[in-house]
């Protein structure tokens, strides 16, 4: 059984969790401005290309 605390510390350091929360932003832009999606996009890709993932 996993405690809490171990379950938040995963959940903290996967690197799937700031892509994540860069998708949901460039997918929550797309109505509000172009240019803040691109930047969101730039960002997912600047995140996958330096080897992070």
């Amino acid at each position: 059984m996993t405690s809490p605390s171990s379950f938040a510390r995963r959940w903290l350091t996967d690197p799937l969790t700031p892509a994540l929360i860069l998708a949901v932003g460039a997918v929550a832009s797309l109505r509000y401005g172009p240019t803040l999606t691109w930047a969101i996009v730039g960002g997912l890709a600047g995140f996958s290309l330096s080897g992070s993932v």
